[in-house]
Parts: structure tokens; C-alpha cells; sequence
């Protein structure tokens, strides 16, 4: 049920001459609502979203919704803002306020190489860095190539220990796999722990297609089945990593004409951080270092740094809230544990600190069921309340704002948002995050009325049957509705 803008008599409301403040009355010491939002304005507008929710919500979908004036926290509407629902990627919007309170935007993570004081050892040391990729490590290459006595054969390890020993989080769809959003966790994270692989036509019928992947890697083993046929003829290739596969088997399989264009998928690796400790071997071998890898272990304290690469924190939430990646999510969660707590990082420590962090804010979490740093676990709960105070309570830190706001997609312009809500109202004024799964979509963040006062709102709907196209045009419409909030 949702809560109407005017709970006090008509003619107090009159004499007073404001609207949507909820309770209370002259006595009331809260701050009181825009003189711009007037209640024959908050009536229409709880109209107008209702019958656009009763003509284009199934009846068999449930959506939960709140939305707040910012300046003086009063309710503007809502329904079911207390019903628990799945956030989706809504997820990440804890993780990066809580993040970004805790360590600040200019914190950053690195990822590093040392060397062994009594033998020619290299240790390749990361705690999470989502960012990284295979340029990152070509720098880290050709700077150990110009320092590095020759002629040695350099053994690489891998360092592992800022995380624990966890590949999936909590809840995740066994099927989800080889997806690049389900990609598997380790602190040594490379190409989002994915490899591209692109398939082109032989040069002639019942030749088999190329395949490359890129980055080029020795650490995927291609099965190439497939067959190329006459211009004309089929495009209907596959590329896959079986569900389940522990040796990074890629199965190409299907016809591709002469004339067909090239195909390309990315796909998960399992033991990304092989898959790291593969890459540089690779780029030191290009280098003129010979390398042999040895796995896992701890960089001894003694060893010395030589080179390091770094991406701030900034950088990771606005690439994790803009642009939806599960993988800067579940592994900033981890380093947030990591940091705070002085021990591998873990999810589950991780929700702890970001509990803490809401209970700071004055936001209850006794029903919150947090369990993953994506939104990918179908065991996470909240609701539109907690996910609109979340929203109030990092607009109103100046540590946070800023940075948060920032990284939010931008209606009609960038990120997730990209191609919603263009040539409307809300294009350019709205920014929020997206969250979607099957059954689910939600959209939450903030937009500016009309009037100039901004608004901070939840929209979740669950139990959508058939594509969420539906529910997201909802969305954006409802959306255009608050940021032309109030009109005629």
C-alpha cells in the first residue's frame, strides 16, 4: 500500500500551504516538503502511477516502489516498500557506498610483482583489481625485461592470499556457466577472468573456420568441430566452455558459410588466476625473459617489489554501478573484507562491514539477506525502503556523493542506461542503476522535478513472466513521470 502526501485535514493543509509532508501537523519539527509539490500535485502524480502500474504491470507481478523528496526526506509514494524482493544488481549499490565511505575514492588496489631475495623467483601478487587487463600486463613485462639480469629462467608464482579460496559466491545458478557474468572469483584477475574467442570462415567449403582468441593464451585447449560451407550456406555456429569443464575445453561447433560474418563470444576460465600467471609468462617469454610457472604461493617478505600496476576505487565503482559488473562487485566486497578486517577477504565478512555501514546510516538490517557483492544470488532480499534510504543516506555524506553519484549510469546518455529514456524529460537528468534477472527488473538512483527538487526512488518488480522489456518501459515511464513531477 502506499502513503499518501497529505495525512493531515484538508484546511490545515490549505492554511499551512505546503504538501506531501506525510504526519504530524504545526508541531511536526521535521522539515517539511517542497512549497512546489502542493497537494492536488501529489494526488495527480499518485494517480497517474497508479493506473499506468494497473494498465501495465501483469496482475500476476508484484512491484515494490518508494520515492522520497531528498531535501526533507518526506514520501512523495510508494508501494510495498517494505516487501521483501530480490534486488538484483540494485546489489551493488551497497557495496559502493559502503565502499566509498569506508576507503575513499582515492584508494586504490594493486596488483604486483616481486622478486625472491635468493632465487630468481617472481611473485605475482593481486587483491582483486577488476580492471586489470592483459595491457596492464604487458606494461608489468617490458618493465621486468629492461630490469631483469639475463640469461635466467625466471620461475612465476602466483599470490593468492589476500582472498579465500571461494570461486563462486553464494546462490549462483550452476547454469549460469560459461557466462562472462557469472565469471569465477580470485584476487589475480585478469580481462574481467573471460577470454574472447572469435570465429571466421575458412578459406574455402568443408575447410574448418579459424578460431583466435583474444588475448592470445596457451591456457585454453580449442575443439574445433565446426565446418565452413559454400557462400550462400548456413551462419550457425556455437562456442562454448561445457558447464562443469576444469580444463578450459573451448567446443566450436555448426557451419559457417564463406560468406558469413565473424562470430565471437566471451567465456568464462576456470582458475583465472592461472589464467593470469599463464599470460605473463607469455608476455615475458615476447619479452626476451624466459619463464617457467610453478602455481600458487605467498611472497616472502623479504622479496622485493618491481613493479606494480594500480586502478583507484573511483574507478572501480563507477565501472561496477555504470556499467553493471558483477566481477568489480563480488571483488570489491571481498577487498572491503580484506582491508577492514586484516585477513583473506571473504564475502560473507565483506556484508558485515557493509551491514555496519547501513546501521551507521540509521537504516535497519535485521530483514536485509545480503549474501553475494553482484546481486547474482537469488538468496539476496531487500526492499524499495532500504534501497531509497541507502540512496538518501550517500546523498546526504559529502565524502560519498559526489563519487557515487557520479558513477551512476545516465539516463539516455551512458552505462546501463545507454538507450533508456532517450529524447525524454529524464535523458541527461536522471541517473540510477539497473538490476535485472530472470523474472526480475529494477531500476533505482536519482532525478530532478520540475520543479528543481531532487528525488530519490526504488523501483522493483518481480515474478515478470516473458522478457523484461515490458517492465523496464514501465520503468522509464514512471520515471519520466517523477522528473516532470509537478505538471498539469
Amino acid at each position: 500500500m502506499k502513503r499518501f502526501c497529505l495525512n493531515i485535514p484538508l484546511w490545515l493543509g490549505l492554511l499551512l500551504l505546503f504538501g506531501c509532508a506525510t504526519q504530524g501537523g504545526m508541531s511536526d519539527s521535521r522539515p517539511i516538503a517542497p512549497l512546489s509539490a502542493t497537494p492536488s500535485s501529489c494526488t495527480r502524480l499518485q494517480g497517474k502511477i497508479d493506473a499506468l502500474i494497473a494498465r501495465e504491470l501483469s496482475p500476476h507481478s508484484l512491484a515494490a516502489i518508494k520515492v522520497v523528496f531528498l531535501k526533507t526526506g518526506e514520501t512523495l509514494y510508494e508501494m510495498n516498500p517494505n516487501l521483501l524482493v530480490s534486488p538484483a544488481s540494485l546489489q551493488k549499490l551497497f557495496i559502493g557506498a559502503a565502499a566509498l565511505s569506508y576507503l575513499g575514492p582515492d584508494h586504490s588496489m594493486e596488483t604486483s610483482i616481486a622478486i625472491s631475495s635468493d632465487q630468481p623467483t617472481l611473485f605475482l601478487r593481486g587483491c582483486g583489481d577488476p580492471l586489470l587487463e592483459t595491457a596492464d600486463l604487458t606494461i608489468m613485462a617490458d618493465t621486468l625485461a629492461a630490469i631483469l639480469p639475463r640469461p635466467i629462467t625466471y620461475t612465476l608464482v602466483g599470490d593468492t592470499g589476500c582472498f579465500d579460496e571461494l570461486y563462486w559466491g553464494k546462490g549462483w545458478m550452476w547454469d549460469d556457466e560459461p557466462s562472462p557474468e557469472a565469471m569465477y572469483l580470485t584476487p589475480l584477475s585478469v580481462n574481467k577472468n573471460t577470454v574472447r574467442v572469435m570465429v571466421t570462415p575458412g578459406q574455402k567449403a568443408s575447410l574448418p573456420p579459424a578460431v583466435v582468441t583474444e588475448p592470445p593464451t596457451r591456457y585454453l585447449q580449442i575443439e574445433n568441430i565446426a565446418t565452413t560451407a559454400a557462400p550462400g550456406g548456413a551462419c550457425a555456429i556455437t562456442i562454448t566452455r561445457p558447464p562443469g569443464d576444469r580444463e578450459n575445453r573451448v567446443r566450436v561447433a555448426g557451419t559457417l558459410a564463406a560468406d558469413c560474418p565473424a562470430t565471437a563470444r566471451q567465456l568464462t576460465v576456470w582458475r583465472p588466476e592461472l589464467y593470469s600467471l599463464t599470460l605473463l609468462g607469455e608476455l615475458l617469454n615476447q619479452a626476451g625473459v624466459p619463464t617457467k610457472v610453478q602455481a600458487m604461493g605467498n611472497t616472502p617478505v623479504s622479496g622485493k617489489k618491481l613493479v606494480a600496476i594500480r586502478h583507484s576505487l573511483g574507478d572501480i565503482v563507477t565501472e561496477m554501478l555504470k556499467t553493471s559488473d558483477n566481477l568489480s562487485g563480488e571483488n570489491l566486497l571481498k577487498y572491503l573484507s580484506h582491508i577492514k578486517s586484516v585477513q583473506k577477504g571473504s564475502a560473507k565478512d565483506g556484508i558485515l562491514w557493509v551491514k555496519a555501514y547501513l546501521e551507521q546510516k540509521g537504516l535497519a538490517t535485521d530483514l536485509l539477506q545480503l549474501v553475494d557483492g553482484s546481486g547474482l544470488s537469488r538468496y539476496n532480499l531487500t526492499t524499495a525502503d532500504a534501497v531509497t534510504g541507502l540512496l538518501a543516506a550517500a546523498y546526504a555524506d559529502p565524502s560519498v556523493s559526489p563519487f557515487f553519484i557520479k558513477a551512476l549510469a545516465i539516463a539516455g546518455r551512458d552505462g546501463t542506461l545507454k538507450e533508456r529514456m532517450k529524447e525524454t524529460p529524464a535523458q541527461g537528468v536522471l541517473k540510477g542503476k539497473t538490476g535485472s534477472m530472470e523474472g526480475i527488473s529494477a531500476l533505482a538512483g536519482y532525478t530532478t522535478t520540475a520543479a528543481g527538487d531532487p528525488l530519490a526512488f526504488t523501483m522493483i518488480m518481480q515474478n515478470i513472466a516473458g522478457p523484461p522489456g515490458k517492465a523496464r518501459d514501465l520503468q522509464d515511464r514512471l520515471a519520466v513521470l517523477l522528473t516532470t513531477f509537478p505538471s498539469e
